[in-house]
């Protein structure tokens, strides 16, 4: 390999899309934040209660009342939670490609197979769900390692979108790994702050799902229902311990970022301080509150750690966009981009969302009422 053809490889950078955006590049960023904001709900709610569900799999046999009576009902509810996460991923996808398709799409060849596999994956693990949900007692034994493989199947689908945005901000390595071998065989493990940022997000599932278990437990137990009290507590433990443990992953992936990236969050930029101070205060408040509502005979009502929380995921989903800017200050200029407005297909788009959150609202309601006849 002639070192002058790598190192002017090394430079290059797909051209933008020639086609105009149809709304102003900074539009398209606030939709790109907000609509991966709903999908970061429904994936934690996904993911967090597989994980939870393995847990009370796992304690069972200690206490078959209690846990099997949660399991069961979180395994009822996967399957939307995974149509749920698949439908809202879509426009942030959308988004992301029309914004920065260049480093997106080239990031998707050099990881080709690890990108083709999440198709086939995720069939698996949505039949896994249904599995769980509908033929749950007539797997026997092995309802409990499927229900692993299930959980399993879905973190390599996170993983490998983790690999994917990872990559196409590592501009630098593209033409070493391409010109090294070209079959689609490359993820981005060499970068060091991949394995934080993955597992904080991870980590971060089933804490967030807590507090939506603990939201479901508190009106099961204004129904009369004596399961809900359990189903609070489990939540809010889970909660409250796992936001706890999620400041080590959030250090270790603050502290992995490079250094004029880091100096961004630590008072070069006011704006990313403020994000960042808003987080982790914000997380401390969680824990607080999160402990607070665990105590005994607490009154304490669960608008606020909920309040709470969407207010740091928001920050945390800002603050990714502004590690991600960041990184590619130098190739990518979206000041550049033709605009030529749709007005027209972006009012279509706005009404589309809200009657697609508003009908999503309307069939959780429908599902609390038909469980609780």
């Amino acid at each position: 390999m002639n070192p002058c053809l790598l190192t002017a490889a090394a430079a290059i950078v797909p051209a933008a899309d020639a086609l105009p955006l149809p709304a102003p590049a900074v539009v398209l960023d606030i939709l790109l934040q907000l609509t991966f904001l709903l999908h970061l709900l429904a994936m934690n709610a996904l993911v967090g209660s597989l994980m939870i569900t393995l847990y009370a799999r796992l304690r069972g046999p200690a206490d078959a009342g209690r846990w099997t009576d949660l399991a069961d009902t979180l395994a009822r509810v996967t399957p939307m939670l995974v149509a749920a996460t698949v439908t809202l991923g879509v426009a942030p996808l959308l988004f992301l490609q029309t914004l920065m398709g260049q480093f997106f799409f080239t990031s998707s060849i050099l990881m080709g197979w690890g990108w083709f596999s999440i198709v086939v994956v995720l069939i698996f693990a949505y039949y896994g769900t249904y599995l769980q949900s509908f033929r749950g007692p007539d797997l026997g034994r092995a309802r409990t390692p499927l229900l692993a493989v299930t959980l399993l199947l879905f973190l390599w689908v996170g993983f490998m979108f983790a690999n994917n945005t990872s990559l196409m901000a590592a501009v630098g390595s593209w033409a070493g790994k391409y010109f090294t071998d070209p079959r689609g065989l490359h993820l981005n493990l060499g970068d060091p702050t991949l394995a934080p940022r993955y597992l904080h997000a991870m980590i971060g599932a089933p804490a967030v799902a807590g507090l939506m278990l603990a939201l479901w437990g508190t009106a099961r137990s204004e129904r009369g229902d004596a399961s809900g009290a359990a189903m609070r507590q489990t939540g809010l433990g889970a909660f409250t311990f796992l936001t706890a443990v999620n400041f080590g992953f959030g250090l270790w992936y603050l502290l992995a970022l490079p250094r004029p990236v880091l100096r961004t969050f630590m008072g070069n930029d006011v704006a990313a301080t403020v994000l960042l101070t808003v987080g982790v205060a914000g997380a401390v408040a969680m824990v607080v509150l999160g402990a607070l509502s665990l105590r005994p005979g607490s009154r304490l009502r669960l608008g606020t750690p909920v309040v709470v929380t969407l207010a740091v995921m928001a920050a945390m989903v800002a603050i990714r966009h502004l590690v991600r800017r960041a990184v590619l200050a130098e190739s990518y200029r979206p000041d550049t981009f033709a605009v030529q407005p749709q007005n027209l297909n972006m009012m279509i788009f706005a009404v589309l969302l809200v009657a697609g959150l508003g009908v999503l609202v309307w069939m959780v309601r429908s599902l609390q009422k038909a469980w609780s006849a």
